[in-house]
């Protein structure tokens, strides 16, 4: 393989990686307070209460952080106001406060949302949602305009507490409907929630503030580990590095794995109900120009509902819900992407979606808590905290079961709390009302770059875009081959300061770059070439993974070489 542009000089003296520093720090943890095993969101956040209060703690994950059901959700921070047929109040409460604390403690990165809701029935459906509501039926029907007037109107209720969003607004004649809208539309009604515009970046920022308070404090991804004598042994996956730890309390944070992290732990729980979920993304224009920045939430037609929203220049519509017991199953198969763009095809009658414009896909198992009767759709999304005594493990296991992006600052409190319960300590910080470290008002002029670069790293970083600025200088300024809104600075500072060790890492988890009009293949050669000379890892590794990546619809989309979607 030959790289179609050049090396970043060799001679600029090397620079302690994330995972050097990490792996350097846990020489001298070898009896942290609390092991996390698990770096999604949920983990992350928990991480950061602990660390926040003064906890010695460490962070594992075999894979990369905010993989699984963290790097496949639906971008958006939301109550759940479906929820609300389930009777879900607590949940959607707490979900609504959580949305209007991300959109202000988090600006940089969550964003208010208008939702646009088509409806075709202004009754119908109605007594179905009240069944539902009672519980005297787990079947779903269809939108009604005054189901939804009433939840909507609960809905806000919950979401007055903390910095509110705009109220919503119903239009019953169609000079107030968006263009194209299905003849047998009755009434538009839109509302607002919050879009997380980068999820991934979200998990780095709380990761990077844990570490900021001190060396009793280390996150490591790429790690193997197993549960022996009491302890736990970790192994570096991409260095020489061992340790072994001895925790006072086990915090299993690992979504879909957490029954199989325990059966390791020496326990034996069943506390999951594995749901796979799909997205798609989408390079449609003239669909993107349509939705004018909103999103759609919308009946399929059997009475379940689609949303999609824009991202980027893009449109992600999700999700579909298929029950499996493999917690390792990223399949997407043929059936839920022809749904998928069979519901976006009949959103705009003007506007036709197909195969070929699909760019990215996504997939992840949402941990639901087992015990659930009933349909995917219909089955309980609220979280849960399971403590375990196991024989072999000295040490209790608390498990993270369920919940939803929008509740992992409250989880994460949730966790900590109990932890910080079996510790004998008390919390001395809060974060109800922290900002994110992003969230500080940063301008394209303090970062020394040109004005529509430094405008681009402030809009994916925020202020950190100070911190990444240094690196997109001069030779960093270089674009990647293909993909011309992506410097190399960027990819360096995402390998150097935000752990990233392997092409997924960087384009799933780092970067955008399975966005805009796709990956291209030329893009993956400068990324293999910066990966190599930053990390020094095998060549023949990362051609493996190149050639694994051309094949991979969650990052080549439509384009992916057989055998894929």
């Amino acid at each position: 393989m030959t790289s179609s542009t050049p090396f970043l000089s060799l001679q600029e003296p090397h620079a302690e990686t994330l995972r050097e520093d990490n792996a350097r720090r846990l020489e001298a943890l070898a009896d942290p307070e609390v092991l996390i095993i698990g770096g999604g969101v949920n983990g992350v956040a928990t991480l950061r209460e602990l660390a926040l209060n003064g906890v010695s703690c460490v962070l594992l994950d075999t894979g990369d952080f905010c993989t699984g059901a963290s790097g496949a959700s639906s971008r958006m921070a939301h109550g759940g106001l479906r929820y609300l047929e389930g009777r879900e109040f607590r949940l959607v409460a707490e979900s609504a406060r959580e949305r209007n604390r991300l959109v202000a403690h988090a600006g940089h990165l969550v964003k208010p949302l208008e939702i646009v809701v088509p409806i075709e029935h202004r009754l119908r459906g109605f007594g179905r949602a009240v069944l539902r509501f009672l519980g005297l039926s787990k079947r779903s029907g269809p939108m009604s305009l005054l189901a939804l007037e009433g939840g909507l109107l609960v809905y806000e209720i919950f979401g007055r507490r903390e910095h509110p969003l705009p109220s919503h607004r119903t239009f019953l004649r169609r000079s107030g409907f968006p263009e194209g809208l299905r003849d047998t539309t009755r009434a538009v009604t839109s509302y607002f929630d919050g879009q997380i515009t980068q999820p991934e970046g979200l998990v780095m920022e709380m990761l990077r503030e844990a570490l900021d308070q001190g060396p009793q404090v280390a996150a490591l991804n790429h790690v193997s580990w197993q549960a022996e004598g009491g302890a736990i042994s970790l192994r570096d996956r991409f260095g020489t590095g061992s340790w072994t730890l001895r925790p006072r309390v086990i915090v299993n944070a690992t979504g879909a794995w957490i029954d199989q992290v325990n059966a390791e732990l020496g326990g034996n729980t069943r506390y999951l109900r594995g749901i796979k979920g799909a997205h798609l993304v989408l390079h449609n224009p003239k669909l993107f120009e349509r939705m004018a920045g909103r999103a759609f939430y919308f009946d399929d037609g059997t009475g379940r509902m689609v949303i999609t929203l824009p991202v980027d220049r893009n449109v992600l519509v999700g999700t579909t819900e298929v029950e499996t017991t493999d917690p390792d199953d990223r399949r997407v198969a043929e059936d839920e992407i022809a749904y998928l763009l069979r519901a976006m095809d009949g959103l705009f009658t003007d506007i036709s979606v197909d195969r070929s414009q699909i760019v990215s896909v996504t997939s992840g198992i949402r941990p639901l808590r087992r015990g659930v009767e009933g349909s995917a759709t219909s089955a309980a999304r609220d979280h849960a905290l399971e403590e375990d005594r196991f024989p072999a493990c000295p040490a209790p296991v608390l498990s993270l079961v369920g919940g939803k992006w929008t509740t992992f600052r409250a989880f994460g409190e949730e966790s900590a709390d109990r932890a910080l319960a079996l510790l004998g300590r008390s919390r001395r910080v809060s974060t109800a009302a922290r900002n994110y470290p992003g969230a500080s008002a940063c301008t394209a002029e303090e970062l020394d770059l040109p004005q529509s670069l430094g405008k681009r790293l402030i809009d994916r970083y925020g202020a950190l875009a100070r911190k990444v600025a240094p690196l997109c200088r001069e030779e960093g300024a270089v674009p990647l081959a293909g993909a011309s809104d992506w410097c190399r600075g960027e990819i360096r500072w995402a390998i150097r300061a935000r752990g990233a060790a392997t092409l997924g890492d960087l384009v799933l988890r780092r970067t955008r770059l399975s966005f805009g009009e796709g990956l291209r293949p030329e893009t993956l050669e400068d990324l293999v070439t910066l990966l190599s000379q930053e990390t020094g890892r095998d060549g023949a590794e990362l051609e493996a993974e190149r050639r694994a990546a051309l094949r991979d619809p969650r990052l080549m989309g439509s384009r992916a070489e057989p055998a894929s979607i």
